[in-house]
């Protein structure tokens, strides 16, 4: 294997690897639909980059081929090269956007669980409580994501100290039982109990 092939070969995976996480970090921060969770968004936008650049490499190794290039494969990689650092800079613009969205996406498990034992303790007895605290959180989620103290809820390390010694969810989820109070779908009997 000669040291051209070896050069090549190294510079492919490095290419794959950056390739693919700038195109994961791009399609999450501008791009992805919320209606796709973040581990799909994330694998969507890596795949969708590597079929771009895989097709534009082939297209600019051929080309230089035809032209009679002594190494076609240099030009191919220097152009995916630069589109990938492209990418990474403009995904690394909304880096912070991202690790936002994966928090509260990752956010909703602990909180169905938090609050489910908490009922228990409590000896709330609340019909279908997974599907409520889950319709709940859907829809506390947006204002959770635009909410000025999010960052500071993401530095904390327990779920205590998630949902109970910061009040930022607990208010939210009362505000948004609130609502539900006034519409034709009131919330169950105890859900804002589990919140006071």
């Amino acid at each position: 294997m000669n040291k051209l092939l070896i050069r090549n070969i190294g510079w492919i995976v490095l290419i794959a690897v950056w390739s693919f996480l700038a195109g994961a970090y791009f399609n999450l921060g501008w791009v992805r639909n919320h209606s796709v969770d973040y581990k799909t968004g994330f694998f969507i936008g890596g795949i969708g980059m590597w079929i771009v650049f895989i097709g534009m490499g082939i297209l600019i190794y051929r080309f230089a081929k035809k032209n009679g290039a002594q190494d076609p494969a240099k030009p191919a990689l220097y152009v995916v090269s630069f589109f990938t650092i492209c990418f990474l800079i403009i995904a690394s613009i909304k880096y912070n956007d991202v690790k936002k969205d994966k928090f509260v996406d990752d956010l909703e498990y602990s909180f169905v669980d938090y609050y489910t034992y908490k009922a228990a303790e409590k000896g709330l007895k609340i019909t279908d409580l997974k599907w409520e605290l889950q319709d709940l959180y859907l829809f506390i989620r947006y204002d959770l994501k635009s909410h000025a103290e999010l960052e500071k809820i993401m530095r904390l390390e327990t779920e205590e100290a998630v949902f109970e010694e910061n009040k930022v969810i607990a208010e939210l989820c009362i505000n948004a039982l609130e609502l539900t109070e006034k519409s034709k779908y009131p919330s169950p009997e105890g859900m804002k109990e589990l919140f006071e």
